[in-house]
């Protein structure tokens, strides 16, 4: 039996069958074999397989009708094979749940990779998708917003000027700032990031401009800044909202003249830096404000990029979810194979204040915290005062209540208004049902709830 596990492979094509069978064998799985759709669905059926690879275009039974038949009964990965024309085939079998495809023709290394994700093995090395040239792997998603953002970012790219990227805490702005590097003319040529917020204000002119030998106490060398660091490449300017005015000034006048001045600098020097910067904050409104200057906003705001908040694209949370299983599931040497459907349902109800960053986090405890090769809707931890937020709004909270009493009243509300419905109460507030018959009674030992139970029983 093969070290790594089993896999069908279903193609009808036999010249691709033997020659998938013979490098799956070398890379020690146990294959099995299935010329058709419909045989592969009987042979998946009796062999439960850890893998199933299948064509898209077969006779017959196709693969996206063998993906569908499936995710029926299993949670099984489907990685399927498509044609680099037919791409549309495989981002419908994305939706229907396939984990991952690739595109004809493709090569053993392609494919080993592509396994390594969706099957995650203690001896992967979790580094496919962290490099630049992984972008494609990094950049997970598939919804509209995400489609149309990055295809701007695409028609943008070879651009010199200035783009201020916005978004949420979390949505992933320093990515797309990269992406926008990788699909630029200047891809080979530095890319240096800033973190003004990370910075002190008297040390981040220094970090962006450099200093010469002795220009302030402590200066003890000369110290080349960023911008010069990023020379004929990009520099990253991330939470610009959090520079202080003074620096601003001169950070207009670098994106007005190309060149800089190192503090206790004798000469400006010239520089060829594409300037990109990302913000959480409303700049314009800062600009009202006072506290940020319109000069060099409008000087940032050339071309602006905005990274949609996850909670606007829902449908790429399986797609998501199932990258940072595999990522974590290497990590930590773990064999989380799949995501139940209640999980990924309780995953799409919530509302994601932090963003991809957050579905990251609670990703990688699941797959620490998961007891099979399955991340159920119990290993999904969640911040129930979120949840909270999304269940009835008439719920009279007054201020200084707790957020335990406040559960209960969205609880005993939300089944009193399903007529006791248990079950369907539990899906509306996106609890298992086994968590709200533990709530129900802790809340009949409570004498101050204790009389309201009567009305949901």
């Amino acid at each position: 039996m093969g070290k790594k596990g089993r896999i069908l492979v279903i193609d009808d094509d036999p010249n691709m069958r033997v020659a998938l069978k013979e490098a799956l064998i070398r890379a020690e799985w146990q294959v099995f074999l299935a010329a058709s759709g419909e045989e592969g669905v009987v042979e998946f059926e009796k062999l439960r397989p850890d893998l199933v690879i299948t064509d898209v275009k077969m006779e017959g039974m196709n693969g996206i009708e063998v993906l569908t038949k499936i995710r029926q009964i299993s949670d099984t990965p489907v990685l399927v094979i498509t044609a680099y024309g037919t791409i549309g085939d495989a981002v419908d079998a994305m939706k229907r749940g396939a984990m991952d495809y690739i595109l004809k023709p493709f090569s053993f290394e392609d494919l080993r990779k592509v396994i390594d994700n969706v099957v995650p093995s203690p001896e992967g090395t979790g580094k496919e998708g962290r490099d630049i040239e992984g972008f494609g792997r990094t950049l997970v998603g598939d919804s509209a917003p995400f489609r149309e953002m990055l295809a701007f970012c695409d028609s943008i790219a070879s651009s010199r000027c200035t783009v201020l990227i916005e978004g949420e805490s979390g949505t992933g702005k320093e990515l797309i700032a990269r992406y926008i590097h990788f699909k630029s003319p200047r891809r080979s040529k530095p890319f240096v990031a800033v973190n003004c917020a990370a910075i002190p204000e008297n040390l981040l002119e220094s970090e962006l401009f450099g200093h010469e030998r002795g220009a302030f106490t402590g200066a003890s060398t000369q110290k080349t800044g960023k911008f010069e660091l990023a020379n004929k490449g990009t520099l990253l300017l991330d939470e610009i909202g959090e520079m202080q005015k003074p620096l601003q000034a001169k950070l207009l006048r670098v994106l007005q003249e190309f060149e800089i001045d190192r503090v206790g600098g004798k000469a400006p020097i010239p520089v060829d830096v594409r300037v990109l910067a990302t913000t959480n904050a409303d700049l314009k409104k800062m600009v009202e404000e006072n506290s940020f200057r319109e000069d060099l906003f409008y000087r940032l705001n050339v071309i602006k990029v905005n990274v949609p908040p996850l909670r606007e694209r829902k449908e790429d949370i399986p797609l998501l979810a199932r990258h940072f299983v595999g990522v974590y599931s290497r990590e930590n040497g773990r064999k989380v194979k799949a995501i139940s459907k209640e999980a990924l349902e309780k995953l799409q109800k919530y509302p994601w204040p932090g963003n991809i960053r957050e579905l990251q986090n609670v990703m990688a405890r699941a797959v620490l915290i998961s007891r099979g090769g399955r991340i159920e809707e119990t290993d999904i931890v969640l911040d129930e005062r979120e949840i909270l937020g999304q269940g009835v709004k008439d719920l009279n909270i007054t201020a200084g209540q707790s957020v335990k009493e406040v559960e209960k009243l969205l609880i005993l509300k939300t089944l009193k208004e399903v007529g006791g419905n248990r079950t369907k109460a539990a899906k509306m507030l996106g609890i298992s049902i086994r968590t709200l018959r533990n709530k129900l009674s802790e809340y009949r030992q409570d004498s101050e709830f204790s009389g309201q139970m009567g009305e949901v029983e």
